[in-house]
C-alpha cells in the first residue's frame, strides 16, 4: 500500500504539480477574477504540455543545445509557474480591474510565458 502511494505521489509531482496552481488562485483572486485565472492557468497548463510534446516528437527531449540538464518538463513547470505566480500577484493587487482590461492583461502574461518556456525549452 505504502509503496503504491509513493507511486501515485511521485506521478503527480512528474506530470501534475502545476494542478496545485488552481485551488490556490481560487483562494488570491478576487470574485470577479476567479474563472478568468482558472482558465489562464489551465491554457498554461496545456500549452506547456503541447510544447513539451512537440520537442519530444522531433527526438530532442534535452532541448536543441542540451545547456541545461533539467527535464523539458521541470523547465515548463519553472517558466510557466513563475508566470503564474506573477499573474495570481498582479491579479490579487489590481481588485477592481474591469474585464475586458483583466483579459488583456491575461493575455500579454500568457503570450510573455509562452515566448520565454519556448526560448528556455531551446536551450
Amino acid at each position: 500500500m505504502g509503496n503504491q502511494l509513493y507511486e501515485w505521489v511521485q506521478l503527480f509531482a512528474r506530470e501534475w504539480a502545476d494542478l496545485t496552481w488552481l485551488p490556490l488562485s481560487l483562494l488570491i483572486v478576487h470574485k470577479g477574477q476567479k474563472i478568468k485565472a482558472c482558465a489562464f492557468i489551465i491554457v498554461c497548463m496545456v500549452v506547456m504540455r503541447l510544447q513539451i510534446q512537440t520537442f519530444q516528437m522531433m527526438g530532442l527531449s534535452k532541448g536543441v543545445t542540451g545547456f541545461f540538464d533539467w527535464p523539458l518538463m521541470h523547465r515548463g513547470y519553472a517558466v510557466y509557474g513563475a508566470f503564474i505566480f506573477l499573474f495570481l500577484i498582479l491579479s490579487y493587487f489590481s481588485p477592481y480591474t474591469r474585464g475586458p482590461i483583466y483579459l488583456a492583461a491575461s493575455l500579454s502574461i500568457f503570450f510573455m510565458a509562452f515566448t520565454v518556456s519556448s526560448i528556455v525549452l531551446v536551450f
